[in-house]
C-alpha cells in the first residue's frame, strides 16, 4: 500500500472519529439534563429516595374502571429507589394514605373512591408481586423492610380498583399519597391521583 492511500485512509479514519465525538458528547449531556428532570429525589441523613417519574411527588392515574389483578398488575407503574446512606442498616415502611391537600383543592371530597376498594401490587427487585387488597392493609403499611449498610432496594408500585366494587360509569377518583417512612417519620412522598 502507497503512502498517499495509507493518508486517505488515516484522514477517513479521523473524520469519522470527529462524527463520532460531535454526535455522542450532546447525545449524553441531552440523556443526562433529562434523566435529572425526570428523577425527583428527596432525602434524610440516613435515606435518600429516587422517584422515577418526570412529576416526581405528583403522580397521576386517569380513568378509574374497575378491573381484575391481571389488568391492574399491567397499569401504570410509580417507580422509585430506597438508597441507604449508612454503614448501619435503615428499617423503613412503604404507605399509601389519602393526600388531603389534593381533595382540599380539587373540591371533591364527595367524588372520592374508598381505600378499601382499591388494590395495590408491590414489586421488590427480584422478588415477585405482592397483590394487596386494602381492606386487609394495616396501618395504610404497604410493606416494610430493612435496607442493609450503602444498600439501595428498587420498587414499583400499581393501584387499580378491585372488579365488581364500583360501577364502571363512576366519576370517582382517588388522591393519594406514597411515602416512605422511617422510624415514624416520613422521608419522601409521591401524590397519586386517580
Amino acid at each position: 500500500m502507497n503512502a498517499s492511500l495509507k493518508m486517505y485512509y488515516l484522514k477517513q479514519l479521523l473524520k469519522i472519529g470527529i462524527i463520532l465525538l460531535f454526535a455522542i458528547i450532546p447525545t449524553y449531556y441531552i440523556y443526562n439534563n433529562f434523566k435529572d428532570q425526570r428523577d425527583q429525589i428527596r432525602s434524610s441523613e440516613s435515606l435518600s429516595i429516587t422517584f422515577h417519574e418526570s412529576e416526581g411527588d405528583k403522580v397521576t392515574l386517569k380513568e378509574v374502571v374497575p378491573v381484575t389483578d391481571s389488568v391492574g398488575l399491567s397499569s401504570r407503574a410509580y417507580t422509585f429507589t430506597i438508597k441507604n446512606n449508612l454503614e448501619a442498616p435503615v428499617k423503613y415502611s412503604v404507605k399509601l394514605t389519602e393526600d388531603i391537600d389534593a381533595i382540599e383543592k380539587d373540591d371533591c371530597a364527595m367524588n372520592r373512591i374508598p381505600m378499601q376498594v382499591l388494590k395495590v401490587g408491590i414489586h421488590k427487585d427480584k422478588q415477585e408481586n405482592q397483590i394487596l387488597s386494602f381492606n386487609t392493609i394495616t396501618d395504610n403499611t404497604l410493606t416494610t423492610g430493612t435496607i442493609k449498610g450503602y444498600g439501595s432496594e428498587e420498587y414499583t408500585v400499581r393501584i387499580w380498583v378491585q372488579k365488581g366494587t364500583l360501577a364502571t360509569d363512576n366519576n370517582l377518583h382517588f388522591h393519594g399519597i406514597l411515602q416512605v417512612v422511617e422510624n415514624g417519620t416520613d422521608i419522601a412522598s409521591a401524590t397519586i391521583t386517580k
